[in-house]
């Protein structure tokens, strides 16, 4: 899947928050925004702002790349 839009990243964001069983409470409580906030991000009707995706992807154990088509894969630690 090629990210074009906003929508696509949500889409993304979704999906990761899904496979890694993250609630949307905890990503509001981690970015420091409302579930409304973070719900219409995740609709794809507000854009992340970069901090909130490199905060969402440390929660989900994932590298912020993907967000941007790469797999979901765990963070390997150098």
């Amino acid at each position: 899947m090629e990210i074009q839009t906003n929508a696509d990243v949500a889409a993304k964001v979704r999906g990761v928050l899904a496979e890694k069983r993250v609630k949307q409470a905890a990503i509001a409580e981690a970015v420091h925004l409302s579930r409304m906030a973070i719900s219409r991000r995740l609709a794809g009707d507000t854009p992340f702002a970069p901090e909130e995706l490199i905060t969402i992807a440390g929660v989900c154990g994932v590298t912020v790349s993907v967000f941007f088509g790469e797999r979901a894969e765990a963070m390997v630690a150098a």
